[in-house]
């Protein structure tokens, strides 16, 4: 995914399980059939194995609103934290808030959004 791509998305799911699978590291679980039997799945991606007879792309659990989410934000924020990625995500959130705004102060910074925030941790883990 380009920066100009990642720029332009809109919160919501699309965006929130962006980060998840980059940032947080979450699978989206990618199952096929493996074993002798046709009920035996594990996904191609981590491994993880599961036996149910209706299989899809998905991750275990809901995803988590964290583009949409302040306190989901937050773990994204956590999350760059653990990878000492503050730097890269400081430069990142910087260009995402200068992207649309012209005149922009620290306030900007300090409030903003779960998406923006999500963008710029995006933008880091990838240019990093």
């Amino acid at each position: 995914m380009t920066r100009d791509e990642i720029l332009a998305m809109k919160p919501g799911p699309g965006l929130s399980a962006l980060v998840g699978e980059h940032v947080i590291n979450e699978c989206r679980h990618d199952f096929e059939c493996c074993g002798p039997n046709f009920w035996n799945y594990q996904c191609r991606k981590c491994g993880m194995e599961d036996s149910n007879f209706v299989k899809k792309l998905h991750v275990v659990g809901e995803d988590k609103p964290y583009s949409t989410d302040i306190t989901a934000a937050w773990e994204v924020e956590e999350e760059i934290n653990k990878r000492n990625l503050r730097v890269a995500y400081c430069q990142a959130l910087q260009m995402v808030i200068r992207s649309q705004k012209d005149y922009v102060t620290t306030f900007d910074y300090v409030h903003a959004s779960p998406a923006d925030r999500c963008k710029a941790a995006l933008l880091a883990v990838m240019e990093g």
